[in-house]
Order: C-alpha cells, then structure tokens, then sequence
C-alpha cells in the first residue's frame, strides 16, 4: 500500500476579535519542532507537516493528535487556530493582507502519496489532472475575503489562477508544469519520489481532509498502473483542464462541474459519485471505500465548507462564522495536552479550547 502524508495551513486568530493577527511566529516557537512551521510571507498562518502512513485511520490519528496540540498551545495565548482556505475578517491594520494575490494570507490543503518513481509520477499526471477539479470542489473553503462575500466558493484557488498563465500547449502531463509551476495543482516533489496535490483549500472538517486524501491515493494507483500498462492517458484540451478549475473555484459543489474529459457541464453530484465510483476497486484494496463514500455523501448532502460558512452568516455575521470555523477546526479534537513547552517550563494555563470559541 502507497504511503500519504498531508500538511495543512491555519490562520492564527484573535480569539477576543476573530481578526487574523500576526502571532504565527511566537505560536510555532511554543510547538513541537518539526511538525509545525512559520510561514516565510506571512506571520499570520501556521503550516503543520504530517508524516507519511499506510493506514488512513493512522492518518487520521496523527491529524487530530497535531491540532490538539495546535489548539492547546494557541488557546494559551488567547489565539485560535482556523483551517480554511481564507479567513474572514483580516486584521485591521493589515491593508497589504486585503490586496494580495498569489496566494498569502491563504491557507490549503496538501496531499503527497508515495510514487514509484519520478518518470511514472511524471506520467500520471496526465490520468490524475482531469480530476483535481472535483478534489478543489469538495475542499471549497474560501468564500469570504477581507469581510466580503467574495462570489466564489475557493476565493483561494480564484486568486491562484488569477495570476497563473492559462496553459496553452505541452500537455497537462508536461514535466516543466509539475516541477516549475509555483502553483501547479499537481507537482514532484523536489526531495523524494512523492507526487503532491496542491489544489485544495484547507479544511476544517478532517474527515473530509481525510477522504480527499483517500481519494487521490486511489487516483495516482489507479495511473500508474495505467502507465505501467502503457495505456493512452486522457488528452482533455489543457485550457479546458484550467477552465475546470476555475469552474470548481467558482461555484464548489453549488453548481454544475465540468467534465474536462467530456468538455461537458455536468451536476455536481453526478460528476463526484461517478469519481468515488471509478476509484471503487482502488479504495477498496486499501480498506478506505466505506470511509470515503460516507464522508462524501455527507458533504454532497451538508454542503461544502464554503456553503456552511454562508449558511451561517446568513443567520449572524462573521464573527459567527469564525467562530463555528474555529470549532469545527477543533471538534476532532480532545485538548489533553499536558506536554511541557519546548524550553521546558510548563505548558502555559489555557481554557477549554471549545469554551474559549464558542459562544
């Protein structure tokens, strides 16, 4: 069985305001080293780095163990830890935060699985690229901006594309576009023979972080034997690929998707299910089908994280919003961390994490 490993971003928040602030810095240094990092643009996001598993419940496993640790040590300083694809209130004295593009001030979702080696992740690629649209709609997490309804399910991945060239040519296989593309959607790892999704939104739900995993483990096993049996790949026009994506970006799983393979609008619903289905037999050696098909199903039938956060403000505002943002990040979790700090005094006093956001 392929090996995953994931990373996932959180926006540091002030629990008193639900704004951003730039306390990422000060929290990683209280964090165990390794598993989680500052990031290097913005000292508003944490990322925490994952280690690579077999098993989907050890996955799991170590996810709830990490944001237990993240929201523990984060609520001792009166900070909470969000995993959305944006957050939506920025903090006040951050004007550059409310322009920027390229993704700061963002957060996501990355999925690397063991590869057999680079020139048959290379070659996968072109099988997997298709359905990195459907994954970006499942994960749609970002639909507020700087206080603003921002029209868009992945505000995130809109911003992405905003600023990344429309392929024109070489194929969605090309090995320049996995390697150098800074924002590629599927990428070689520059360190080890891993490929790597990179187009999700960061999710407060773990289970769907989770079988968004599942499912694209299945989908690189389901290509490399597909390369190794020297089937012709899928040639889906590469800007209808891009156009995909920015469709997913756009509407989520409130919408038709488009089929790039097909170059055709289907429901959402139809083009998810038949996804889950094709992977069948390859979930199912891995024992994950049934998780999968049950977090799916509850997210087709719940709503992604962009709608939920919609549905909310509708009913409040967007203190509202952060603050369920903030419980669901948590809801995983039973905050037991007793762990001395890494200097070695005692984890500092901190209230329930749950009490210290909901309220």
């Amino acid at each position: 069985m392929l090996k995953l490993g994931i990373e996932e971003e959180f926006h540091v928040v002030d629990l008193a305001t639900r704004r951003v602030v730039p306390s990422a810095r000060g929290l990683v240094d209280r964090l165990p080293i390794g598993a989680f990092i500052g990031d290097r643009d913005t000292a508003s996001t944490i990322r925490m780095v994952g280690s690579a598993h077999h098993e989907l419940g050890d996955i799991r496993g170590e996810l709830v163990a990490l944001r237990g640790i993240l929201v523990q040590r984060a609520a001792g300083l009166h900070l909470g830890a969000l995993a959305g694809g944006t957050a939506p209130l920025l903090g006040r004295d951050d004007p550059a935060a409310a322009e920027s593009v390229g993704g700061r001030h963002t957060c996501g979702m990355f999925v690397r699985v063991e590869a057999e080696d680079g020139e048959t992740a290379t070659r996968a690629i072109a099988w997997i690229m298709p359905h990195v649209s459907t994954l970006l709609a499942l994960s749609a997490s970002s639909p507020f901006w700087a206080g603003r309804d921002t029209g868009h399910a992945s505000w995130r991945r809109h911003r992405l594309e905003a600023v990344a060239p429309t392929p024109t040519g070489g194929g969605v296989g090309a090995t320049e576009s996995a390697r150098e593309t800074l924002h590629s959607p599927l990428r070689l790892s520059p360190h080890t023979p891993m490929l790597e999704l990179r187009v999700c939104d960061a999710s407060a739900d773990v289970e769907v972080t989770v079988a968004i995993a599942a499912v694209f483990r299945a989908l690189y096993r389901y290509a490399s034997r597909a390369v190794v049996a020297h089937r012709t790949p899928p040639a889906p026009s590469p800007a209808i690929a891009h156009r995909a994506i920015r469709y997913a970006a756009r509407f989520g799983l409130a919408h038709d998707l488009i089929d790039p393979v097909a170059a055709v609008t289907r429901p959402a619903a139809a083009v998810v299910r038949a996804l889950v289905a094709e992977m069948a037999p390859y979930l199912r050696e891995a024992d994950d089908l049934d998780r999968v098909e049950t977090t799916i199903e509850r997210v087709l039938t719940e709503g992604t994280g962009a709608a939920r956060q919609r549905d909310t403000a509708r009913a409040g505002d967007l203190s509202a919003v952060v603050d369920r943002e903030l419980a669901r990040t948590m809801a995983c979790v039973v905050v037991t961390d007793t762990s001395p700090a890494l200097d070695g005094s005692p984890a500092p006093d901190a209230p329930s994490a749950l009490d210290a956001v909901v309220r």
